[in-house]
């Protein structure tokens, strides 16, 4: 590629992709199964198969779901500026907003960023 020239869809959401993969092993000690993104326009959307922690498994077969989803949905605001600095990197273009949702039947997690306007 050459300055000045705009990356490959693909190979953007590929990149962003592997790095939030990457970040989800070191961080949470677990992977995902799937991750599929969609850069579009001023959007950026992952949807994450994630894999559960034992014990997110533990609490979740005692019943308390919500404590998994509520503690996911928190760690991830608080590692937010890791995944907006990935997909900064990626797009080239700066994250405006950052918004995380986790879904525990069937489990996922979708990770939606707001990109700055181009210049």
């Amino acid at each position: 590629m050459t300055p000045g020239d705009s990356p490959i869809p693909a190979e953007v959401e590929s990149a962003i992709a592997e790095e939030l993969l990457k970040v989800h092993v070191e961080s949470y000690g677990a992977g995902a199964e799937a991750i599929n993104v969609h850069v579009r326009d001023d959007t950026v959307v992952a949807v994450i198969d994630v894999e559960l922690t034992p014990a997110e498994e533990t609490l979740l077969d005692a019943g308390q779901g919500e404590a998994v989803k509520v503690t996911r949905e928190a760690y991830q605001q608080a590692i937010a500026p890791t995944f907006q600095a990935i997909v900064e990197r990626a797009t080239g273009r700066r994250v405006d907003s950052f918004l995380s949702s986790m879904s525990l039947d069937p489990i996922y997690s979708v990770e939606f960023f707001r990109l700055a306007p181009e210049r």
